[in-house]
């Protein structure tokens, strides 16, 4: 079987997907030129200088710098309905088939919007995406570790009255060295109260105390846990927990949480009985798709296609979408890997 047609055509799942690091170039630089906001560069073709890492990136913190220009965009109503219906469209053109967004809404502040209007035109442009391209999923509301644990607490607050409206999760992300996040504690309690689904990134830039104090704290899903390798009792604690590492390859190089991509423990947790996932994190930033992932975890992290496919399938069973949803797509998704075998 051709493994490169093979992950671009079965139908996938992405559960670690961040907005303001998959914008397209074209739509940051035609949204700068609208609004007014400053351009390093006056040609879209040069700005992916400022928008890409690269293997040479040195870590979480300069990876993070290149998200500074989509989120000086993202401003304004319009703006965000249109990078996420657009993101909607890239995710159908890698057969992504259920997604979960994930975006920092005290980001989109600047200009006058509230926590409700960002959320709000997000929702819209995920819903006409959804319609428009077949998707499930939904969206996950982000907080910020340099945020006072106070503006955490109103974010989780605001997120929670959208529970039925497409926000399906809380997040914790940023820069994690001097960020524990314990510090959020109690945004993370108001968000369970409310009924939202609990995921914090953990174990990128931080060790493995990072992943304990997020499981101590209700993540039943972390983003990347790479760094959870170091601590053999957290491991355990992982399994113990049934706790999913959503990972990202490409980006958990980039940000140096492994030094480079052979050494990934993608696979060896996967067989230490961890349940793991692959997605993107974030399609422009790490010049990205699913399907590219996926082979990337074949050729150089050493992962055969049937331990991926079940990394796939893990991601729609740990998804945050109703159970009903991910059933039935778990079973069009298993008839359409069936029939692209017996194509092969």
């Amino acid at each position: 079987m051709d493994e490169t047609a093979y992950f671009r055509g079965i139908p996938k799942a992405e559960l670690h997907l961040h907005l303001d690091g998959s914008v397209r170039p074209r739509t940051v630089f035609e949204v700068a030129k609208q609004t007014g906001v400053p351009l390093p560069v006056q040609d879209a073709a040069s700005l992916t200088d400022f928008l890409e890492a690269t293997d040479r990136t040195a870590s979480l913190v300069e990876y993070i710098t290149f998200f500074e220009l989509p989120i000086a965009i993202m401003q304004t109503v319009p703006a965000l309905e249109r990078v996420t219906y657009e993101l909607c469209e890239d995710l159908a053109k890698d057969n992504v088939r259920y997604a979960e967004i994930r975006y920092g809404p005290w980001l989109h502040v600047q200009h006058g919007l509230s926590l409700t209007d960002v959320i709000r035109a997000v929702l819209s442009g995920w819903g006409r995406g959804k319609r428009d391209f077949g998707l499930e999923g939904g969206i996950i509301v982000t907080a910020l570790r340099d945020m006072p644990p106070a503006q955490n607490m109103a974010l989780a607050q605001v997120a929670g009255r959208f529970v039925d409206e497409g926000v399906i999760g809380f997040d914790l992300a940023g820069d994690e060295a001097g960020h524990p996040p314990i510090l959020h504690e109690d945004a993370f309690r108001i968000a369970r109260s409310l009924g939202l689904n609990i995921t914090i990134h953990a174990g990128e830039a931080a060790g493995a105390e990072s992943v304990r104090q997020a499981i101590s704290m209700g993540a039943v899903r972390l983003g990347h846990g790479v760094r959870a390798q170091e601590d053999q009792e957290v491991i355990a604690m992982i399994k113990e927990s049934s706790v999913q590492l959503d990972m990202a390859p490409t980006s958990n190089a980039q940000t140096k949480a492994v030094r480079r991509l052979e050494e990934h423990p993608l696979r060896r947790f996967y067989q230490q009985g961890i349940k793991v996932t692959i997605s993107t994190d974030s399609r422009t930033v790490s010049q990205t798709t699913l399907a590219n992932e996926y082979e990337k975890s074949a050729r150089l992290i050493g992962c055969s296609v049937d331990e991926i496919w079940a990394m796939n399938l893990q991601a729609l069973d740990g998804g945050f979408a109703d159970q009903v949803t991910r059933a039935r797509l778990r079973h069009e998704f298993a008839s359409a890997e069936a029939a692209l075998r017996r194509s092969s």
